[in-house]
């Protein structure tokens, strides 16, 4: 059993390397793309999706109980082991 407190964890890690990579994105398109509207556009339009996504994500990981534990394994791979099943399958 994996808390899914774990996967928040990973997630956040996650989100705080795209956050650089997006900056280091950012840098590149406005120091070195052409001075036109569609490099603004572009990066406008970049902006919008990533919030987007971004508050998404955390509205969805507000209704999720992290106190709960998953279950990687399938449900027969005990036997396969040696562990002897359970006896709340009776």
């Amino acid at each position: 059993m994996i808390p899914l407190s774990y996967f928040l964890i990973a997630w956040v890690i996650l989100l705080v390397i795209f956050g650089v990579l997006m900056l280091l994105t950012l840098v590149q398109m406005l120091r070195h793309g052409l001075a036109s509207p569609s490099t603004y556009i572009s990066t406008f339009t970049f902006l919008i999706v990533t919030a987007g996504v971004l508050l998404w994500t955390l509205m969805y990981f507000t209704s999720v109980d992290w106190n709960t534990s998953i279950n990687v394994l399938p449900e027969g791979i005990e036997t396969l082991f040696g562990v002897p099943a359970s006896s709340d399958s009776l």
